[in-house]
């Protein structure tokens, strides 16, 4: 990677991490806070993908690190399904002030946060809800390098599954500060650099898509 596109991620990160702090100020930790439309939206994702890793991995204890995990919404959600006892959750943001809100939460016991945009070791699943849906830029093509990139480095870390989501509509674009892939092409890129991927919708989130990339073993 050249110095300059490192320096562009790097300014990226940081008008991201602002846009979160106003949001969050406003709102703290609630659905809006984080920018989705809903409740039921965010929870649903979020158990959408938690899901796809219980099929997986089935009676089997395992690790998940959350990337974008705001306020650790999916973390609660584990724990409201009496799944804490068998998953070792890491949280991850690229925003601080999120993160120190999890760190000072006295429901997150035996969970680590830290301040970063992948996992600091390996971990069964590496996990993304609505990561890469806001975007500071109306440039598609950087927007979707930034993607590329961050989805690369966290595969390097994952053992057994990463899963994610994304926003689509029949053509790619950036709508209010929103950015939308296009399901060949998101097929295409995700096969070409990961492997085999499975992509499922769900009739509640007709503009969803989540997608399921196993390691090959």
């Amino acid at each position: 990677m050249t110095f300059i596109k490192i320096l562009i991620y790097k300014l990226l990160n940081k008008q991201i991490s602002n846009i979160y702090n106003k949001r969050f100020d406003n709102y703290n930790n609630t659905p809006k806070g984080v920018f989705w439309n809903s409740k039921l939206s965010q929870d649903l994702r979020l158990n959408i993908i938690l899901d796809k890793i219980l099929r997986i991995a089935k009676s089997e204890e395992f690790s998940i690190a959350d990337i974008g995990c705001g306020y650790g919404r999916l973390y609660e959600i584990i724990k409201e399904r009496n799944l804490d006892g068998r998953v070792q959750y890491y949280g991850f943001d690229i925003n601080k002030n999120l993160i120190n809100f999890c760190k000072n939460n006295k429901d997150f016991e035996n969970v680590e946060f830290a301040i970063n945009a992948l996992p600091f070791k390996n971990t069964d699943y590496v996990v993304m809800s609505g990561t890469y849906n806001l975007t500071p830029t109306n440039n598609i093509s950087l927007w979707e390098d930034y993607i590329i990139k961050n989805l690369t480095n966290n595969w390097k870390l994952v053992k057994k599954a990463m899963i994610f989501n994304f926003l689509i509509k029949e053509k790619k674009e950036i709508n209010k500060a929103l950015y939308y892939t296009e399901l060949s092409w998101m097929k295409r890129i995700c096969e070409n650099n990961f492997g085999k991927i499975q992509i499922f919708k769900n009739q509640l989130l007709k503009d969803d898509i989540t997608i399921v990339i196993k390691k090959s073993t």
